[in-house]
């Protein structure tokens, strides 16, 4: 990556938002005057915003910070959301009160306040009431520091997986491959699905579960994760199995040859396509991503596939997007025919059917297609 200042090569981001990149703190304090209003100062901010969007957040320090990487179960990160949401848009609790909370580790005992002051009860309060331990104990995010304590955590899920090599192996010394296994690994045995910014996600599949709204869009992602919950869990499938298919592209294979036929019939009514470890793809899933996603960067690919490269300002950049997002939460939408306009140079035309009361810049959706036979 390179610095938004300077354009130096960097692996150094804003601690916060885990966005923006800097080569050090000279250029970060540059871009202090511009960053600080689209970074909100704190994890309450946030998550006051997903709540308000309707989305888990993704942000590593909210996540941290507000419980999310204690659900270990299937749907816990649901249920806590659903908890918030009531606190938040409901019973009006703001983000300075959360912050309060939060930084008092007071949290847990000032939602059952709040929710038994209001006189509000739901499913998601009475499931809080049973599991208030994911609200225990919550630390400030400190990168690398607390990644690596959330590691060691998780890590002890895989060992029934690894073979007696890679037990002893550090995980520094494990190929990329095999780590992007490693975290897929730990997703599903701690009974979630791939967040939008994953490389699993585009990888194993999710991208192409098609949707019309984020709660189908969850539906079927999930449908696809319990296919993956019954090769690993119940199948027992180890991971140099599984890292051998992703390497080969033949994930596909290596379900069908150990899951239920009816789950692997739903991989095919609904043209699942997971494609393995550099395997190519196309460019349609990283739109979807890059529209979908508050965070995920703008891959090349998209940039010109899609039109982004025609957009003289930002400004115009984010309408764009914001297009794409309408467009793929229509029920009309099929990702695999935006992907056939897209390659005839027909983009403009096969939004407009979908979106017809839509303002649209035609010149926006300019591309190199279709490319001459040479």
């Amino acid at each position: 990556m390179e610095c938004s200042v300077c354009k130096k090569p960097t692996n150094q981001r804003c601690s916060r938002c885990q966005a923006k990149y800097y080569c050090g703190t000279s250029c970060q304090k540059k871009d202090y005057s511009n960053h600080v209003l689209v970074c909100p100062s704190r994890s309450a901010d946030i998550l006051i915003k997903n709540v308000l969007d309707d989305l888990i957040p993704t942000k590593k320090a909210v996540r941290y910070e507000y419980g999310f990487c204690n659900c270990v179960r299937s749907g816990d990160e649901s249920k806590l959301m659903g908890l918030y949401i009531g606190l938040i848009k409901i019973i009006g609790c703001s983000a300075s009160q959360l912050h309060s909370w939060w930084k008092s580790d007071t949290l847990a005992q000032n939602i059952k306040k709040a929710y038994d002051d209001a006189g509000y009860t739901s499913d998601y309060y009475k499931w809080f009431l049973k599991n208030e331990n994911v609200l225990q104990g919550l630390r400030k995010y400190e990168g690398e520091k607390s990644d690596k304590s959330l590691t060691e955590k998780y890590l002890e899920l895989l060992i029934p997986y690894l073979s007696l090599d890679d037990v002893k192996v550090p995980l520094k010394s494990i190929p990329e491959s095999k780590r992007n296994v490693y975290a897929f690994y730990i997703t599903i045995l701690s009974g979630r699905i791939p967040i939008i910014e994953d490389i699993d996600w585009i990888d194993l599949g999710f991208c192409s579960c098609k949707s019309s709204n984020d709660s189908l869009r969850k539906s079927k992602e999930r449908r696809l994760a319990d296919l993956y919950q019954e090769l690993i869990i119940q199948k027992g499938c180890k991971i140099d199995e599984f890292h051998d298919a992703y390497l080969s592209g033949s994930i596909v294979d290596l379900l069908k040859r150990k899951c239920s036929s009816d789950n692997c019939n739903w991989l095919s009514e609904n043209k699942i396509e997971i494609r393995g470890y550099n395997q190519s793809t196309k460019s349609v899933y990283y739109l979807k991503q890059y529209a979908l996603s508050e965070s995920a960067e703008l891959q090349p690919s998209v940039d010109v596939d899609y039109g982004f490269m025609n957009c003289s300002t930002e400004d115009e950049k984010s309408q764009l997007k914001h297009i794409y997002r309408k467009l793929i939460k229509t029920p009309r939408f099929d990702p695999r025919d935006l992907h056939e306009a897209c390659l005839a140079g027909k983009i403009f035309d096969y939004v407009k059917s979908i979106l017809p009361d839509e303002v649209l810049k035609a010149e926006l959706f300019k591309n190199p297609y279709p490319l001459e036979d040479i």
